[in-house]
């Protein structure tokens, strides 16, 4: 039942007026509706911040074993 609730949970979303215009524009051109819009713009940003934290703790993490590449990455510089 918790599954559910979260499911059809409204968020109620501040948007200035042009922003609102804008995402509607695009939205139509989509042929998509403003809520699956924001849905899959949420989604995408979702997706990118987790990417850029996977490269981050990639290029952080000290690969060990024959053949593996040793990278350090200064954040002095």
């Amino acid at each position: 039942m918790a599954d559910e609730y979260f499911r059809r949970q409204m968020f109620p979303l501040r948007l200035s007026p042009t922003m609102r215009h804008q995402a509607n524009e695009l939205a139509h051109r989509e042929g998509i509706s403003l809520n699956q819009f924001i849905s899959l713009a949420i989604a995408e940003k979702i997706s990118r911040m987790e990417q850029q934290t996977w490269t981050r703790d990639q290029a952080n993490s000290k690969f060990e074993g024959p053949g593996r590449l040793r990278v350090f990455v200064n954040r002095h510089a």
